[in-house]
Parts: structure tokens; C-alpha cells; sequence
């Protein structure tokens, strides 16, 4: 195996989230490393026609994926609500793109929906003259996250989504398919899990500075409000157990896992399978309460869950009271009128929860009603404002 192919394993795990904030703890991405970007095309237009589960998901099938080519290694990956940013060796970008030109057909056919899939190699991104680094953060025995330093990520995603230059960068509609996308393991078994407070909020924060001291020093402040406002992010935590209620056969959620599921199949084989996966929403919940009796120390959804994560943006999904998330809005507005961040936040009541059961369970968490997606117009409308 090249030495290269092992690099993310190799990394020691932060056992803090807090510590993305100490750039010490990064490395450089090897330069033979692409950056793969996936992201639902006009996804706030999509949202707003209320169909904000269908984007959701189509980030996660994404993921779900490319995880399968390799569901013993550990893929480094950062969710976005309408999609994924990826960080893939050299060895595995052609399998790579190909399930993700695969999954780009399924998104298509199944929600009528367009995924922009691009990739840019780390080399080009050094020698443009920006920079990537990356730790990683033990958040549950099945799951650890990337973290995510440098603007490599934002200069990759500018190529990708440049319309004078894009077609360097993205994969043709044409894109010969040599492997096809394997979903097994993608479950998304919950309804919208209700706010265990009042609200459910997702906010993106951006410090406006390229310069890592400086990054840390106001990333610190943040973390300490949060504290101050929220309490501990424990206690925020966006997921409560007695919220949960499993979908039944005629949801949405239910007739999106049905979509994907019977995707290549026809005839009697797709209508078997249509009226056992139609069984299966009555007998999940009753086998996982049972699982769940026999083995009370089984992680459950909420430690193995993302809800916050850093990309070079502090991401975060947080439960709280509107009290609480007004005294957080008017702390964020001021470092933004002191010049010192970008921010976008959503609020909502509940959370949108998908599942990911293959080897490294996660549990990927976002606001109902367009979460990250419309945070990130928020902030890329301040970003617009400044460049403009």
C-alpha cells in the first residue's frame, strides 16, 4: 500500500471537539489527495419548494456511497446538509468519481434533483498557493470526524462551481460508470425529531482571516459564549431520545427509503421487495427496542451523532431556547459589524436525522426546513456584500 493511502488512519484522535481550535493539531493532506465536493444544484430553490428531506438525503447518499468502496477504512468526510466534502487518495479517486456519477443518475431519477460533483487535486491546491490541514476527532467508538484547516477547501469549491472554468474540475454527464454505487447500509428510520427545548438551530461561523493564530484566539471566544449562553454542548445537544418516533410505510421519509432501495430493480422482483420493505417500517422499532433491552450499552443515536464539526466554518446543530438563541444572534452580529466573522443561522423546531449503519455508524444531524443549506446562503450573502 502507498504510504500515502494510509495517512488519515494514521492520525492521532483528538478526544475534544474543542481542540480543532489549537492548529498544532493539523496536518498537511498529502499532495497525490483530491478534494471531492458534491452539492445539490440550486438547493435553496429546492428547499423552498419544501423539499428540503429530499436535498438532505442527497447528500447522504453521497456519502453512504463512497464510504461502501472501502466500509473497513475510515473515509474523511465533512456533511453540508445538501451535500459532502470528501477528502480521497489517489488510489480510490477513480472509484471514487464513478459512484458518485452512479449516485448523481439515482438523484436524478428518484427526486429530480441535480448533483454537482467535482474534484481538485491538493497538488493544484498547494500550487496555487493555499493551504490544507487536517485532524481528527474521536466522537463515538464507531465514528471519528474530520476536522478541516486552511482555505483549500473554499478555493477548491470556487473552481468547481466557476462557470469559466468548471468543466476542468467537474465530472461530464457523460462519465463512463465502472462502479456502481452500493447504498447498503443507509437508513434514515426517524421522523423529524422535535426540540427537546424550543428550538433547533443550525449555524455556520466563519472568522474572517486566513491566519491561524488569529482564527484560534476568536474560535476560543466563540466556544466560551456558547458555553455561557447554551451551557455545555452536551446539554445543547440536539437529540433527545424521547423525541424519536420511527417512520411508518406511508411518510415521506419512508417513500424516499423506497425510492433508493428499489433503484436497477423491475418487474416481480421490485414488487416483492416493495411489500417487504413496506413490513419492515412495522417491525424495525419493535427489533430495536428489543436490541436496545438485550444491549443497553449499545451506542445509541445520540453519541454517535454529527452535530457539530469544523471545516475551516465552525457547523453546528444545537437545541435551545429562543431566549438563549436570541442572546446567541445578537453576540454573532456583533463580531460581524467588529469585522471578525461571517455567520448564517436557521432556526427551526425540530431535527432531520439520517443514518449511516455500515461499519463506522453515524448519525448525520441537521434543522428541519433547510438547516445548513440556508445558513450558508445567509453567509455567503455577507461574503457577497464584502467582495462585492
Amino acid at each position: 500500500m502507498n504510504f500515502n493511502q494510509g495517512f488519515y488512519e494514521r492520525l492521532a484522535s483528538l478526544s475534544n471537539f474543542k481542540e480543532f481550535t489549537n492548529f498544532q493539531n493539523y496536518a498537511d493532506v498529502p499532495e497525490d489527495w483530491y478534494v471531492v465536493i458534491t452539492d445539490v444544484i440550486s438547493s435553496t430553490k429546492a428547499i423552498e419548494q419544501g423539499k428540503y428531506k429530499d436535498v438532505n438525503i442527497t447528500g447522504a447518499l453521497s456519502l453512504v456511497a463512497v464510504v461502501n468502496l472501502n466500509p473497513d477504512g475510515n473515509c474523511p468526510f465533512i456533511f453540508g446538509g445538501d451535500g459532502v466534502t470528501f477528502l480521497i487518495s489517489g488510489q480510490m479517486i477513480e472509484d471514487t468519481l464513478s459512484v458518485l456519477a452512479d449516485n448523481r443518475r439515482l438523484v436524478k431519477s428518484a427526486f429530480n434533483l441535480s448533483l454537482r460533483v467535482g474534484y481538485v487535486s491538493v497538488k493544484e491546491i498547494y500550487q496555487s498557493g493555499y493551504q490544507l490541514k487536517v485532524a481528527k476527532h474521536r466522537v463515538s467508538t464507531t465514528y471519528s470526524q474530520l476536522f478541516i484547516l486552511g482555505n483549500g477547501i473554499d478555493y477548491a469549491e470556487s473552481l468547481i462551481k466557476n462557470p469559466r472554468c468548471a468543466d476542468k474540475y467537474l465530472i461530464p454527464e457523460n462519465y463512463k460508470i465502472t462502479k456502481i454505487a452500493n447504498y447498503s447500509g443507509f437508513d434514515c428510520p426517524f421522523e423529524d425529531v422535535g426540540s427537546h427545548k424550543e428550538e433547533t438551530i443550525s449555524v455556520i461561523i466563519k472568522v474572517r482571516t486566513d491566519d491561524f493564530q488569529y482564527q484560534n484566539i476568536i474560535y476560543k471566544e466563540i466556544l466560551e459564549e456558547i458555553e455561557f449562553i447554551f451551557g455545555s454542548f452536551e446539554g445543547c445537544h440536539p437529540l433527545s431520545l424521547s423525541k424519536f418516533k420511527f417512520i411508518n410505510s406511508k411518510s415521506d421519509r419512508a417513500k424516499i427509503l423506497i425510492k433508493v432501495r428499489l433503484d436497477k430493480k423491475r418487474g416481480i422482483d421490485k414488487y416483492l421487495r416493495t411489500i417487504f420493505l413496506k413490513l419492515s417500517f412495522l417491525i424495525t422499532p419493535l427489533y430495536i427496542r428489543i436490541i436496545k433491552k438485550l444491549f443497553p450499552t449499545k451506542n445509541d443515536v445520540t453519541s454517535a451523532a454529527d452535530y457539530k464539526k469544523f471545516d475551516g466554518t465552525l457547523k453546528m446543530t444545537l437545541a435551545c431556547y429562543s431566549e438563549q438563541r436570541e442572546d446567541f444572534q445578537k453576540y454573532l452580529q456583533e463580531l460581524k459589524e467588529q469585522g471578525k466573522i461571517y455567520f448564517g443561522l436557521h432556526i427551526s423546531n425540530r431535527a432531520l436525522v439520517t443514518c449511516l449503519l455500515v461499519n463506522h455508524e453515524v448519525h448525520l444531524v441537521d434543522s428541519a426546513d433547510g438547516g445548513y443549506a440556508l445558513a450558508a446562503k445567509q453567509l455567503k450573502q455577507q461574503l457577497a456584500v464584502i467582495q462585492g
